[in-house]
């Protein structure tokens, strides 16, 4: 230890009840920004995970869609699978699978409660991307297995009835409200959906969902859904609206496959038509999803996402693609990204008066000790054993700081995640508080204190190093 550093500790010995209060205003600014930003990056991690459930890292569907569409309304495209294999084969490490969507109503004629919406993504159950996130996100109920009845005798009738005027065309896909006995599809729906509709979806209910046949057409399929599971994402708006379905469910639906059978037509009321079952197409879908292979850490998440969009688009140039950040910003717009500026901002006025604070106690210690301070210079210590005096105490002070605030703020954060904690939601749903920490908010909270105080402290130690020993010798004297 250097005579620097032994003054230093001297000092700080001394005027231990300023340097403490100081240590721990710090520490506490530390803590408020390691919660907020930990719980940013959880909300961050909710949200963009919620999104990447409908479009994955970059969603491809035909040049006619926007990102409206997205939730259901794809045109179709009947080579999806090919796309999906020219990604995978142009782009190694990603991953594409094809999916079926569709928008559905339900409720109606429920006694007791309004008529809602959903959007069926049908999922292949071991190829989609998104497969391992909702089987791992099952709160209730069950995933989809091998033998669920999903094309088991299913749509043997149409019975399609011409709207009148610009009503739209009602059908009744698979007959399944006139025989009882056709089983019907299994789905996973979100578990905000039980909790606004609790009478209707639950696991192992079954209910009637009129479904939209085609994304620019009026026709709507009448069929029967069982409700086999309950998944939680942690966006409970989202939730309540997505539902998963079996990806050749929805084929069947839609028509995406050999239809064989024959048809009656009556001017003017409908049509009536029997078939066997639908020998489905895998190769048509709705969508294409890319998973992209993820970078350990990234400072810039959006920007990962338009550079990972760029390159399926480079790909597919006759298709669109979007990103989970565009599908954001359109939910949501850019409020997630103005609250992190927002908290950065925040966080940095917040800083910059604990360094102002700091300079200041420097500044009073450093005219109360100028004398001493000349008496130093006097006996022939240089002007960087001055300089390094007051660093020393600045350095002692952040890493303290660090320490304290991450210290601080793990025990809180471990106790809000040990005992749970909600907050109402909206359409009375509970959003869940939780925080994600991860290295680089650890390393940024432990050295910003650090960076600020040695800052803080070099200017006012810099100007007593400065100082003649005769000049400081008299100012002590006339500070006395």
């Amino acid at each position: 230890m250097d005579i620097s550093s032994r003054f230093a500790f001297g000092e700080l010995r001394e005027h231990k009840a300023i340097y403490a209060i100081i240590i721990v205003v710090i520490a506490l600014t530390m803590t408020s920004f390691m919660l907020e930003n930990a719980y940013i990056n959880y909300m961050m991690q909710v949200v963009n995970e919620t999104s990447k459930n409908i479009v994955a890292d970059v969603a491809v569907t035909n040049v006619d869609c926007d990102v409206r569409d997205l939730y259901g309304t794809e045109t179709t495209i009947e080579d999806a699978g090919r796309v999906a294999q020219r990604i995978e084969k142009m782009l190694p490490g990603y991953k594409a699978s094809v999916r079926v969507t569709a928008q559905g109503t339900y409720g109606l004629g429920s006694s007791g409660e309004a008529a809602d919406g959903c959007t069926l993504q049908g999922i292949d159950p071991e190829k989609d991307v998104r497969a391992d996130m909702l089987r791992d996100s099952i709160v209730k109920g069950r995933f989809f297995e091998p033998d669920d009845p999903v094309m088991k005798g299913h749509t043997p009738l149409y019975i399609k009835i011409n709207g009148p005027g610009n009503l739209p065309d009602l059908i009744y896909g698979s007959g399944q409200k006139l025989l009882g006995e056709e089983e019907p599809y299994p789905v996973i729906v979100g578990a905000a959906a039980a909790e606004i509709h609790p009478s209707i979806i639950k696991v192992g209910n079954v209910i009637d969902v009129y479904v939209s046949m085609a994304a620019r057409g009026t026709s709507y399929a009448g069929v029967r859904v069982k409700i086999i599971g309950l998944y939680e994402s942690g966006t409970p708006t989202v939730d309540a609206m997505i539902w998963f379905m079996h990806a050749d469910s929805l084929r069947e639906l839609k028509g995406y496959g050999n239809i064989t059978g024959k048809e009656w037509i009556i001017p003017g009321v409908g049509a009536f038509r029997g078939f066997r079952p639908i020998d489905v197409d895998r190769n048509i879908g709705d969508v294409v999803l890319v998973s992209a292979p993820q970078p350990a850490y990234t400072l810039d998440p959006i920007g990962y996402s338009e550079k990972v969009r760029d390159a399926v688009q480079e790909v597919v140039p006759d298709m669109k693609t979007f990103s989970w950040h565009d599908l954001l910003v359109f939910a949501a717009g850019s409020m997630q990204d103005v609250v992190t500026i927002l908290l950065w901002g925040s966080m940095g006025v917040t800083l910059l008066l604990c360094g102002a604070a700091i300079k200041y106690v420097m500044d009073s210690i450093i005219i109360r000790k100028t004398r001493e301070i000349g008496s130093l210079k006097a006996f022939g210590a240089r002007d960087r054993v001055i300089f390094k005096i007051f660093v020393y105490q600045g350095l002692f002070i952040g890493i303290a700081s660090g320490v304290l605030g991450v210290l601080i703020s793990l025990m809180v954060m471990q106790i809000i995640n040990w005992y749970g904690f909600s907050v109402q939601f909206i359409a009375g749903t509970q959003l869940d508080i939780s925080f994600v920490v991860n290295w680089f908010t650890l390393l940024v909270a432990f050295l910003i204190p650090i960076v600020l105080s040695i800052i803080a402290a070099s200017i006012p130690a810099k100007k007593a190093s400065m100082l003649p020993p005769v000049e400081a010798l008299r100012k002590g004297e006339l500070g006395m």
